[in-house]
């Protein structure tokens, strides 16, 4: 990344690379040696190069980001610590950084990694320990890629833990080097996916749904209206089916079942919510309330992903109840629908959001945004403590985008909400969303509900018997 071409004068990137510190490594190529120079930004549809095109002060007016790290985190901690001792032996009472390292120490000795002998810990595995650690992720148990065509068995590819469910379910299109293969075998347990070369004229998305549950809140402050939150949460994503959409006019030409275990993940996360009399006052229905969650959960992701030096990938997003009730996913027409914890629909589909609520019903969606890495790598702490700042740029990436009713770079795919009027589009309902938590918390309706919500001290979620 460090090379000096030398006669290079233009450089044009193909997409924001994520980074306002890659983009300037990548512009600093030309004009070496005292040149003048030119760097071309080309924009994808993406939804983070939208917003840097339309919001050029973000890369010109302030300086590159700094990086995020979280050196404590026990799972990154251990291979640290396995890396250390095969250089040196530990000695009781050192300390590795802040961290006093015995109890860590003693549970590798518990595993035939290291052994104490006295105030002492020595290595005595056979392996090198950094081989084993990945620099790009935090679980291990990556899975390899083999190429089966024509009687071969040649190894294309590793794929992190997490993104196997995703991308190597038998059938998956698995494009490595732009070359297509299709998944033929996975093996899970073996770490395992076998694959051989196609042509076809579509590729798969798969199918999934994310149910979440907050365990612990470490902080909380409020949002407009409603109230923002920080902690940890125990996430549960499926992989249900996967889709095959044809290349160039993203037609869906058929759909496939997946049957893999469910991943668990245990994590930290960021989330808001608003009080119930403010969803009845902002909305006519629970449906237009999902539609709104929908598209504001998109761009805060958006604009997370470049508040903390971050790939999308990084992060993730659902909108779910507040204790892990229900869930809410996008169908084939994108929008959001309920589900039960175990993935039923909730109440037959649309009576929820459009009859009038049983007594004792619930319904308080909520918006997280949480660490896509086991335990968190320490994204959202910094999100937290930014979070005024995310609800305006994310007001600011929808409102300014050039699009009438929402399009995929500001509130995502949505083909089937109501675009006939202009209080009614995923856009606007996204806008009222952001509007109700950015707004001044003087402005508060400060109800009975309101207190029961969000006074000091008590968390539980209100039933609604009058709901709409």
């Amino acid at each position: 990344l460090g090379v000096d071409i030398g006669s290079l004068d233009v450089v044009v990137l193909n997409g924001y690379p994520g980074s306002i510190a890659g983009a300037w490594q990548r512009f600093g190529r030309a004009g070496r040696r005292q040149r003048a120079s030119l760097g071309v930004l080309v924009a994808s549809s993406n939804a983070l190069d939208q917003y840097v095109v339309r919001h050029p002060d973000f890369f010109f007016a302030q300086s590159p980001e700094q990086a995020r790290i979280a050196p404590d985190q026990p799972l990154i901690l251990f291979d640290h610590l396995r890396c250390a001792a095969f250089e040196l032996p530990f000695v009781e009472g050192e300390r590795f950084g802040s961290v006093e390292p015995s109890a860590m120490l003693d549970l590798l000795a518990e595993h035939g990694v290291v052994h104490r002998e006295g105030n002492r810990w020595e290595w005595i595995a056979d392996s090198y320990p950094a081989n084993a650690v990945s620099l790009r992720s935090v679980a291990d148990g990556n899975f390899v890629v083999i190429d089966r065509t024509d009687g071969r068995q040649d190894i294309l590819a590793e794929v992190d833990y997490s993104a196997a469910a995703l991308t190597l379910y038998e059938g998956a299109i698995h494009l490595v080097q732009s070359t297509p293969y299709q998944v033929e075998k996975l093996d899970w347990e073996g770490r395992k996916a076998f694959v051989t070369r196609t042509h076809v004229d579509y590729y798969t998305d798969a199918i999934d749904y994310t149910r979440l549950n907050p365990l612990e809140r470490f902080d909380h402050a409020s949002a407009g209206q409603g109230e923002a939150a920080h902690g940890e949460v125990h996430v549960l994503r499926r992989v249900a089916g996967y889709k095959k959409i044809r290349y160039y006019t993203h037609e869906n030409v058929g759909y496939g079942p997946v049957n893999l275990p469910d991943q668990e993940l245990h994590t930290t996360a960021l989330w808001w919510q608003l009080p119930p009399d403010h969803l009845q006052r902002c909305f006519a229905n629970r449906q237009q309330a999902l539609d709104g969650f929908a598209g504001a959960a998109q761009a805060l992701h958006t604009v997370a992903a470049l508040a903390v030096m971050a790939e999308p990938s990084d992060l993730r997003h659902v909108v779910a109840d507040s204790d892990g009730g229900w869930f809410a996913r996008r169908d084939e027409r994108g929008r959001l629908q309920v589900q039960e914890s175990d993935g039923s629909p909730l109440h037959g589909g649309n009576e929820t959001y459009g009859s009038p609520a049983k007594a004792g019903e619930r319904f308080a969606p909520t918006l997280y945004i949480y660490d896509n890495y086991p335990g968190g790598v320490g994204l959202s702490e910094p999100l937290f403590d930014r979070q005024h700042e995310l609800i305006a740029s994310a007001h600011s990436l929808i409102a300014t985008c050039d699009c009438e009713a929402g399009c995929p770079a500001c509130v995502g795919p949505v083909l089937a909400a109501d675009e006939s009027g202009d209080d009614d589009t995923p856009k606007s309902l996204a806008l009222r969303v952001l509007d109700e938590l950015g707004s001044s918390p003087a402005a508060q309706i400060t109800t009975s509900s309101d207190r029961a919500v969000f006074g000091k001290g008590n968390t539980s979620t209100p039933t609604l018997s009058d709901a709409w």
